[in-house]
């Protein structure tokens, strides 16, 4: 073989080499995760009563819930919102947009070391 035959073999292996590094590399990136629906992804991010004033919302007002849930889903993928949301901040949330989420409450009070309803009390006329 000529000098000129063997360079053009050194190029070429070195280029061989390198091909099959980026391909490598290429193989051993992470597969992306697939996309939680927003919906899961928010839900993962309420705190104390949150899911139950995002079920109480869903349930009264289905298309603004729905629409409240993507955007805060788009702040918190975008890295805008990072905290978790409490119930208490959902729900004045929901109250500010005009929303007024109705939720199952209840008074109770501890007598002789019983917890008793007030709705109880007054039924029996206590």
């Amino acid at each position: 073989m000529s000098e000129e035959d063997k360079e053009l073999a050194a190029i070429k292996f070195k280029k061989m080499l390198e091909l099959q590094r980026k391909y490598a590399a290429l193989q051993q990136k992470p597969q992306p995760k697939p996309e939680v629906d927003d919906l899961t992804l928010v839900r993962s991010k309420l705190t104390d009563r949150g899911p139950e004033v995002l079920d109480a919302a869903l349930s009264q007002y289905p298309e603004a819930a729905k629409e409240v849930v993507r955007y805060l889903a788009r702040l918190y993928r975008s890295g805008k919102l990072n905290e978790t949301i409490s119930g208490e901040d959902l729900y004045t949330l929901f109250y500010d947009l005009g929303l007024r989420v109705r939720l199952e409450t209840t008074i109770t009070y501890v007598k002789d070391g019983k917890r008793v309803s007030l709705s109880e009390r007054f039924r029996r006329g206590e």
